[in-house]
């Protein structure tokens, strides 16, 4: 069994260069398009019973993408709030700029780092004797790593993304002995 995760492809706000969080629900551009049909190729030869996207259009365009070109059913996917983006709450939509994770988590409107742990985390515990793809977000990706490695959830900005459009397959032996 395995969850392999995929970062939507760029998006307009990733062109743009702002944070988008939740709140600006940003579409592919051409370039995230190819992406997800390059990470389609990506998953040859693994078994895949279904397609679990965030609800976001960025994502939901990335798995219908890979979903065509693997050759997918479309009828396997289903979406999944709890694998949204982190909402980023008063910087949504404002100009990219280095950013620590307390000023992240401390910005106005943005959601508690532990209920976005917490959410992810449930999606993983539900999901991990699933052979699924998920596609979901940079900072799901990096709350993910800051779990496995023991990282506070109000850190889990300093975790380096995984990039847009490439297929990561999850290692969650540590799932049940972090908490």
């Amino acid at each position: 069994m395995a969850i392999y995760f995929a970062r939507h492809g760029k998006s307009k706000a990733n062109e743009e260069g702002v944070f988008a969080g939740q709140k600006e629900d940003s579409p592919l551009v051409e370039e995230g398009e190819n992406q997800a049909a390059q990470a389609a190729k990506e998953l040859a030869g693994k078994t895949i019973d279904r397609v679990i996207s965030s609800p976001l259009i960025r994502a939901k365009q990335t798995a219908k993408i890979i979903m065509e070109v693997a050759g997918l059913d479309m009828g396997k996917l289903e979406f999944d709030q709890r694998i949204a983006e982190y909402d980023m709450g008063s910087l949504t939509g404002t100009p990219l700029h280095a950013i620590s994770s307390q000023e992240l988590t401390s910005s106005d409107g943005a959601e508690d780092p532990k209920v976005f742990h917490n959410r992810v985390i449930s999606f993983l515990r539900e999901h991990k004797d699933d052979n699924i793809l998920m596609v979901a977000h940079a900072g799901v990706g990096r709350v993910i790593e800051a779990a496995k490695i023991g990282v506070d959830p109000s850190e889990f900005y300093s975790i380096d993304p995984y990039p847009n459009g490439h297929i990561v397959e999850l290692d969650l032996d540590w799932l049940d002995k972090n908490d």
